[in-house]
């Protein structure tokens, strides 16, 4: 939390200066004796005053962070009135002891009833004005701090839309498809209308689990088959996805189908190329398996997948884990809760 106004050093050496003249004036124009003012303005009873609103600002902050510290009242009403008649209390004791003190052994003679209690109700709204000073900054901090948060949330549900919304549309994918589909209409009639079933049934699966936190893993498969047909549609693609998964887990809706496109698209794209991919299980993760030869430009690399990182992270404790060989690359990634 930033550091309220009271407690900045700047504040507290000039506040007592400005109110303590204030002090003084006031308690000049109530006494009737405006021509001290001429005569002798920086006086020993400037000085006193000045220094009397040090200690009653120095006291009511102290107070304050008192109050902050021991929370031991629910109601925040009661709390605030507990806190101006503590400071009251004080003030009126610190102001009483030290007027009397400097009327007797500066001034001598004893001090009056009538100056005690000018004395007294001066400082004491000097004290509530200090308190509620305080409070009405910090009253204006906490909105400013919810409305930054507020923001903070929107801007964050904004950018997981956004993120969802390129989980479900990818438009690389989707512009090459077209572009052999362009291809297809002209060539074979029968291959573009599979071709057209394989890129909805994907979509249609991507846009549906949008909603969705977990889907079976064989669900998942499912659409994978479809992805692979639709890679061995496109111009130079060799593409066989090797199902070797027989239990039935819960899985990120899209991760698995997110992780090969990856793959698929990283790979050098030729026609003598024959890219295989394996998913096998063990005890606790989904492997993904294949002979790597990468593009020269877009490496692999584990750091592509942050966000499908992340949403695993919040479900299993667990990591999403690569490695690899010379010829080979094994990603591994976490089952989530088994479905019975």
């Amino acid at each position: 939390m930033k550091r309220l106004f009271i407690h900045h050093p700047l504040f507290r050496l000039l506040s007592p200066v400005f109110s303590g003249v204030i002090v003084y004036l006031l308690i000049i124009l109530f006494s009737n004796d405006v021509g001290q003012l001429q005569e002798q303005f920086l006086g020993e009873d400037l000085y006193v005053c000045i220094g009397l609103s040090y200690v009653i600002q120095e006291v009511s902050r102290l107070l304050i962070v008192l109050f902050k510290k021991l929370p031991i009242y629910k109601s925040n009403i009661t709390t605030i009135v507990l806190q101006v008649l503590f400071s009251i209390a004080l003030t009126i004791g610190l102001v009483t002891m030290s007027i009397s003190l400097y009327y007797k052994y500066i001034v001598g003679f004893s001090v009056t009833s009538d100056d005690l209690f000018m004395f007294n109700s001066v400082f004491s709204v000097i004290s509530i004005i200090y308190i509620l000073l305080y409070l009405s900054h910090l009253y204006l901090y906490k909105m400013n701090s919810d409305k930054l948060k507020l923001e903070e949330q929107i801007k964050q549900h904004i950018e997981e839309d956004f993120y969802e919304f390129k989980k479900g549309i990818n438009p690389e994918l989707l512009f090459e498809s077209f572009e052999a589909l362009l291809v297809l209409t002209q060539n074979s009639q029968d291959k573009a209308d599979d071709f057209i079933d394989y890129l909805a049934t994907i979509y249609r699966y991507l846009l549906s689990s949008r909603e969705k936190q977990l889907v079976s893993v064989l669900e998942e498969l499912k659409v994978l088959s479809e992805f692979e047909k639709l890679m061995n549609s496109l111009p130079y693609r060799s593409v066989h996805i090797q199902q070797k998964i027989t239990s039935d887990f819960l899985v990120v809706p899209g991760s698995l189908l997110s992780i090969i496109e990856k793959i698929v698209k990283e790979t050098i794209v030729s026609k003598d190329i024959h890219l295989l991919i394996t998913l096998s299980e063990e005890e606790t993760h989904v492997v993904l398996n294949y002979e790597y030869q990468d593009k020269i430009q877009t490496r692999f690399n584990i750091d592509q997948f942050e966000e499908i990182i992340h949403v695993y992270e919040i479900y299993s404790t667990l990591k999403i884990d690569l490695k690899e060989t010379e010829t080979e690359r094994s990603l591994y990634i976490p089952k989530l809760l088994t479905k019975p």
